[in-house]
């Protein structure tokens, strides 16, 4: 069996496994070899890049063919996971410092180094000592900071560190590299932090998703001499399936080169593929999802919803047609696509792949997405607020007293198909749902009982819109999984056209999703 070229686990450490970024990596040594010797920041998503990126700029090789002496600059990587609540800039200085003098070919400043850090306090006079000395033997030291919003969100590091840090940036022979989820300025633990100067001295550049050629030369290289090929088709089908994110990407060409090498028949190449993809997947979609804040996933759902509806393989939409559903697309998408959460198109904007929108839907009417790509039936999901209806039926009323209430409402009691008090009240609430009548249920039960807590489903709460709307309204929140019922209802509340985002939810929520083959 041939050995598979593509990895998804751990960054890339080899520079000739690693494909794209070029305009990020001719920023960055733009900057590292100005006259200033200039800081930048690298801003992405996780698992977009930024730590192979960094090992990229990192590599002997790639520092001297962008015209990084190797004798002169010392380019050291940290990560930056390890400080946690109980380190200190003392005890992070000491680390750098101990990376500075392993890869420094000055002896008069590896002496230094080695005499500051083994001090119990490191103060901001003995770095401007050690880099003094680093300027005095022409050496540039360049730090890769990885993760560094576990320094900035972090308390311990306060507003005497990162002057100081500034300081010998400007100062001295000192260029920083940072890696973080978002800008820095944003990832501070106090407004102190937030108003430091400290920021200024970088440039945000943001690490994105491949352009289609990028992909496209990435798996086309890293196929060469493999003995296996992908057609055209099981491209379409990955980027369909992937788009164009480096991790998602990598992962789905794993999964289908073990697929094609093999020799699985398609139907069951394709099983495999979307099986084995999304269970790696999901906790990554998951995570940038809870990482929204409700504008954003607004707009993801949205995009959900229109390609769910729409059930094209070009899913994209105009910018007007997303504001005639959510008015604040605009600002919201410019932000996602940062985050490489969306893609931009020249007619307009798309979700990042398939697998996104399919898990966004499942999320919101709270179904788990299977790792073998097929869906629970979102008719098969039953909100907490119903079980809830149901349980307060079979606790405080006896079989005389639900008769009684079926009277009241005009239902046949008898009529009701199933035997007992419990099997009565659960088709009583099913009957009064599938005719759209759970407010008038709720509305009886009070009057029979009210000192029992009877809570309103989304059908009773949601005042607006009225008639033909409040139906298809009414019909889609019955499926919304009660954690995002309040944000489905403020949109549509919060809309212009609420009659359209109410059907859109209604026929969004209802569509199966096709799947994706190879």
């Amino acid at each position: 069996m041939p050995t598979n070229p593509f990895t998804y686990g751990n960054p890339i450490s080899d520079p000739t496994r690693f494909y794209g970024r070029a305009h990020e990596i001719e920023q960055v040594f733009s900057r590292l070899c100005n006259p200033e010797h200039e800081s930048s920041s690298l801003v992405g998503e996780r698992r977009i890049g930024k730590t192979s990126l960094l090992n990229y700029l990192a590599h002997p090789d790639v520092r001297r063919k962008f015209g990084l002496d190797p004798d002169r600059f010392v380019v050291v990587y940290v990560d930056l996971q390890m400080v946690d609540k109980t380190a200190t800039p003392t005890r992070l200085w000491q680390r750098l410092l101990r990376q500075i003098a392993r890869n420094c070919q000055a002896e008069p400043v590896k002496q230094i180094l080695e005499k500051v850090r083994q001090e119990q306090v490191i103060d901001n006079f003995a770095l401007e000592d050690v880099f003094d000395s680093v300027d005095a033997q022409n050496q540039y030291v360049v730090l890769l900071l990885d993760e560094f919003e576990n320094v900035t969100e972090n308390p311990n590091f306060g507003p005497d560190f990162f002057y100081g840090l500034r300081s010998l940036a400007i100062h001295h022979h000192l260029s920083l590299i940072t890696c973080s989820r978002r800008e820095l300025i944003e990832l501070c633990h106090s407004d102190a932090i937030r108003s430091s100067p400290f920021f200024n001295i970088f440039a945000n550049i943001n690490v994105g998703l491949f352009s289609e050629a990028d992909a496209r030369q990435f798996i086309a290289l890293s196929l060469e001499g493999s003995g296996v090929s992908f057609s055209d088709a099981d491209v379409s089908a990955l980027f369909r399936l992937a788009g164009y994110h480096p991790y998602f990407l990598q992962a789905a060409c794993y999964f289908l080169f073990e697929a094609c090498a093999r020799n699985l028949p398609p139907d069951e190449r394709a099983r495999f593929l979307a099986s084995e993809f999304r269970e790696e997947a999901i906790p990554h979609m998951a995570d940038y999802w809870h990482n929204s804040d409700d504008h954003q996933r607004l707009a993801l759902l949205l995009l959900a919803l229109l390609r769910r509806q729409s059930k094209a393989d070009r899913a994209v939409f105009s910018m007007s047609q997303l504001q005639d559903y959510y008015a604040r697309s605009d600002q919201m998408l410019s932000h996602l696509e940062k985050r490489g959460l969306v893609v931009s198109h020249p007619d307009g904007y798309a979700l990042l792949n398939s697998a996104m929108g399919e898990w966004i839907v499942n999320e919101i009417i709270g179904v788990e997405l299977k790792a073998a790509g097929t869906d629970s039936s979102p008719a098969d999901q039953t909100p907490a607020y119903i079980t809830k209806l149901r349980q307060n039926l079979e606790s405080y009323f006896n079989d005389e007293d639900l008769r009684n209430l079926c009277a009241d409402l005009g239902v046949e009691y008898e009529d009701l198909p199933a035997e007992g008090k419990a099997g009565k009240a659960r088709e009583l609430v099913n009957y009064m749902k599938r005719r759209e009548r759970l407010p008038d249920l709720v509305k009886m039960c009070r009057t029979h009982r009210p000192k029992v807590v009877w809570e309103d489903g989304p059908e009773t709460a949601a005042a607006a819109p009225h008639g033909r709307a409040a139906d298809a309204l009414a019909e889609a929140l019955s499926r919304v999984d009660t954690r995002y019922q309040e944000l489905v209802m403020g949109w549509v509340a919060g809309s212009k056209n609420p009659m359209a985002v109410s059907h859109l939810l209604q026929s969004g929520l209802n569509v199966s999703e096709e799947k994706d083959h190879v």
